[in-house]
């Protein structure tokens, strides 16, 4: 049973830190009482002498994932930027994207964490100044520095680089002419809306499923976000 019930708003909050905030961002989590939150390792996009000479952190990443109410992650991401210092460079970044429905027993459970947390206006959140869009690469391991150069090269800033596996079907060799590769890389970029069509559009041309890559991308709406102006545009030439 899922619950999309037009008086509660709920959102996913995902942030993708330097590996060493791991512990401070579990016991952030711990002390919010998160009833429902999925950790993975990621590698950032910034080569390690950049992090030496930058002060960054490691290219090592901790992404977090989990559903909140719209008020519980407003409260969430005001705690992340009073506890962890997301004004420097490469430190992480956070952000909420809309959810339509989510399971009947989820919801209960994190409206019951919202009362517990007795949230009051000190949990209105970050209102975001400008629209950014989280776009989605699924593309061949081995293919993420294409990825990347192909969205740099038209305004993106960064990334962040998950592993996964793929799933093969005749309709995709059939339809699309294509072999599933099981070993993916997930690559992850926000980006400021206006950006994101030429950086789908670059990532297609290089990376996309009539190359090697046989990457397909998509984007999705944010709706808040924090630690997005710490980056540097001119990273590679530094």
């Amino acid at each position: 049973m899922v619950d999309d019930s037009s008086v509660r708003e709920y959102e996913a909050l995902i942030t993708i830190m330097d590996y060493e905030l791991r512990d401070d961002l579990a016991e952030l989590f711990d002390k919010s009482h998160m009833p429902v939150t999925f950790l993975t390792h990621g590698h950032g996009t910034a080569k390690s002498k950049i992090y030496e000479i930058l002060g960054y952190g490691g290219r090592k990443k901790i992404v977090s994932v989990s559903v909140q109410t719209k008020k519980l992650s407003n409260y969430i991401l005001d705690q992340i930027q009073n506890k962890i210092n997301l004004n420097k460079p490469g430190t992480g970044i956070a952000f909420t994207m809309s959810l339509s429905s989510i399971s009947k027993a989820l919801s209960m459970t994190i409206e019951k964490t919202e009362e517990n947390l007795k949230i009051g206006s000190e949990g209105m959140g970050i209102k975001t100044k400008e629209s950014y869009h989280l776009i989605v690469t699924i593309v061949n391991t081995g293919y993420f520095d294409q990825v990347m150069e192909a969205a740099k090269s038209v305004g993106a800033t960064g990334g962040t680089v998950i592993h996964g596996r793929g799933l093969g079907s005749e309709e995709a060799v059939k339809y699309l002419g294509i072999t599933i590769q099981p070993e993916k890389d997930v690559v992850l970029i926000l980006t400021e809306q206006e950006k994101g069509h030429a950086i789908m559009e670059n990532i297609t041309r290089e990376a996309g499923l009539n190359t090697k890559g046989k990457g397909i991308c998509f984007s999705l709406p944010v709706n808040e976000a924090i630690g997005l102006n710490t980056g540097i545009s001119n990273i590679d030439e530094l």
